[in-house]
Formats: structure tokens, C-alpha cells, sequence
């Protein structure tokens, strides 16, 4: 295994999964429920010292689904080990090794990971309310079989679509981190590395960033309150662009009315790329052909609006009205229909010419 030093940021930490190098390791078993229960109380033992206790050191083996609730793994190794769909709630991971583990779709509240070591761990749609990860090191890992094969293509730690409500961060180690589509309300990153992670499509409320280190963080998809804004050092971050005021915003519209009755020989095309336009209001509005690519548009109503052939690629459309919106021709590739209204939209062909919706 080799650690990543700072000359070496894109590079990652490898592990080998071979049976020979630690002959009392558990490698490549789906591991059932009763013998679960039993590594359990011998785990427990050794961490107490008594007599015929055992560290627990599985490599690649299978717990998913398991029932873990309230058990103590505490410095345990799960190398590369699948806790997919399982049920950790209150169970107890203080400073163990969990180097490329996945707990997609895991139920971890109040999971404790204090110190744990989680590099290129995933937990993607995971349920981590009130878990707490402090100090624990979440950097890039790769598991390599015997015969140099990768176990797996995602490197880099993964929060993707995970519900964070109180997690605990503080001092963690998060280069590169991708927190892609996750919800994080009340969590706390103070002090924690999240250099190159990125928050494309995350909702983060009252988020504390304070002493967090934000180099080159990409916010520009993310949707976030002022509290979190307010709570640490964005200059060297990624941001979106700020919405036009209300004045800016009407001459931007009446312009790319005139550009289009005008067959765009006056007037100018509206470019909203990469602005955060949250909760705006574009009902009945004329925006056929206008450029909303990469555009944060969470809570904004299109109630009514002509969207014809306009550019929503990778925009941002958390909970938007499209109620009876013209999307025909438009390009929706990448872009994220999450809770949004639908209600009467109109996607498709547009008539006489050979431009269809996109998605």
C-alpha cells in the first residue's frame, strides 16, 4: 500500500486482496448472520483484552443486507468488504480499516467511523443521519486482486445521492470527494480537506464549512442557503454565477424576446449559463432557443413558459414547475428532473422542423 503524498495528489492509495499475506483472514466469503453475531463477540473481546479475543480482518467478503444495529467492529478490518443495503444503525467502527468498502444504499444513522480508514469507500444513496465520521480519511483508494486486476473503477470516496442530516465530518480528509446529487443539512465539515471535491447537484443547508480547506471545491451545480455560504472560505472555490437582479433579469428577457421576433437580428439571446437562479420566476415567459446549461434552477417556476429548443444541459432542476411548459426541442441532456412538476409539459418534435426534446 502506498500513501499519496502531496506531489502525488492525482495518484491513489493501492491495496492488495490476496489470502497469502495474512493466512487468519477472513477472504472472499459471503458471511451470514449467526457468524456475523459471533465475530461480533469476538471482536468485542479482543477490545476489551480478554482471553481468546480476535481482531476481525475479512478481505472482499459480502455482508450485505446484514443486520449490524449496535454491534462494536471497532478496529476491525472489512478490506474491500460489501455492506450493501445493510443496517448499521448505531453500530461501532472507531478507527478501523475500511479501505475501499461499499455501504451503497446502507442505513448508517448514528453509524460511529471516528478515525476510520475509508479511503475510496462508497456510500452512495446512503442513509447517514447523524453518523459520524470525524478525523476519518476518505481520500482515493484503489483494491487490486491478486494477478494486478482492480477490483473496482470508482477511486475516489462517493456520497452520490445520500440523505446527510447532522453527519459529523470535522477534520476528515475528503480530496476529491464526490458528493454528486447528495442532501446535507446540518452537517459539519469544519476543519475538514475537501480539495477538488465536488457538490454538482447537492443541496446543502446550514452546512458548516468553517476551516475547511474549499481549494478548487466545485460548487457551481450546488444549491446552497446563505448559512452555508456564510460558514467558510469559498474565494478559492468553484462558485456559480450570481442571478441578474430584478432590472437585469427583465432587460435579459425583453432582449430575447426582440432577438427572437426579430429572427436574431436585434436584440440579444438570453444566456443564463452557470448562474445560480434559484427559486426564480419565469412563468409564461418567451425563452425559446435561451441557454440555461449548467444553470442552478431548484424551486424556479416555468409555469406556462415557451422553453422551445433551449439549452438545459447539466442545468439544475430540483423541484422546478415545468407545469404546461413548451420543452419541445429542447436539450435536457445531463440535466436533473428530480421533484420536479411535469404536469401538462410538452416534450417532443417541434412542428417543421427536425430539432425533438433531449434527455
Amino acid at each position: 500500500m502506498s500513501e499519496e503524498t502531496p506531489s502525488r495528489r492525482s495518484g491513489e492509495a493501492r491495496m492488495q486482496v490476496d489470502a497469502s499475506r495474512d493466512p487468519q483472514a477472513i477472504v472472499g466469503r459471503r458471511i451470514g448472520s449467526e457468524a456475523l453475531k459471533k465475530l461480533a463477540e469476538l471482536n468485542l473481546r479482543y477490545l476489551k483484552g480478554i482471553p481468546n479475543g480476535w481482531c476481525v480482518v475479512m478481505k472482499d467478503c459480502d455482508l450485505s443486507g446484514l443486520d449490524l444495529r449496535g454491534l462494536n467492529f471497532s478496529q476491525a478490518h472489512f478490506i474491500a468488504c460489501s455492506f450493501e443495503n445493510a443496517n448499521l444503525e448505531d453500530a461501532r467502527f472507531q478507527g478501523a480499516n475500511l479501505f475501499s468498502a461499499n455501504f451503497d444504499g446502507a442505513n448508517l444513522t448514528r453509524t460511529d467511523f471516528g478515525q476510520a480508514d475509508l479511503r475510496g469507500a462508497c456510500f452512495e444513496n446512503a442513509e447517514m443521519t447523524d453518523a459520524r465520521l470525524e478525523g476519518a480519511d476518505l481520500r482515493r483508494g484503489v483494491v487490486i486482486r491478486a494477478g494486478n486486476q482492480i477490483k473496482s473503477n470508482r477511486e475516489h470516496s462517493t456520497f452520490r445521492n445520500a440523505i446527510m442530516r447532522g453527519t459529523r465530518l470535522t477534520d476528515c480528509k475528503l480530496l476529491d470527494a464526490d458528493f454528486e446529487g447528495a442532501s446535507l443539512s446540518g452537517v459539519n465539515l469544519q476543519g475538514a480537506d475537501l480539495r477538488g471535491a465536488n457538490f454538482a447537484g447537492a443541496e446543502l443547508t446550514g452546512v458548516i464549512f468553517a476551516g475547511a480547506n474549499l481549494s478548487d471545491a466545485d460548487f457551481r451545480r450546488a444549491i446552497m442557503d446563505e448559512a452555508t455560504s456564510a460558514h467558510g472560505d469559498m474565494m478559492r472555490a468553484t462558485k456559480a454565477r450570481r442571478a441578474p437582479g430584478p432590472e437585469r433579469l427583465k432587460r435579459m428577457l425583453d432582449n430575447h424576446l426582440v432577438w427572437i421576433q426579430t429572427s436574431e437580428r436585434q436584440g440579444e439571446r438570453a444566456d443564463f449559463s452557470h448562474m445560480d437562479l434559484s427559486r426564480t420566476d419565469f412563468s409564461r415567459s418567451v425563452l425559446a432557443s435561451a441557454i440555461f446549461r449548467g444553470a442552478i434552477l431548484a424551486d424556479a417556476s416555468f409555469h406556462g413558459a415557451i422553453l422551445a429548443a433551449a439549452d438545459f444541459r447539466d442545468a439544475i432542476l430540483l423541484r422546478a414547475d415545468l407545469t404546461r411548459a413548451d420543452l419541445r426541442g429542447a436539450d435536457l441532456r445531463g440535466a436533473s428532473l428530480k421533484d420536479s412538476v411535469q404536469t401538462g409539459v410538452r416534450m417532443g418534435e417541434m412542428q417543421g422542423v427536425k430539432l425533438a426534446t433531449r434527455t
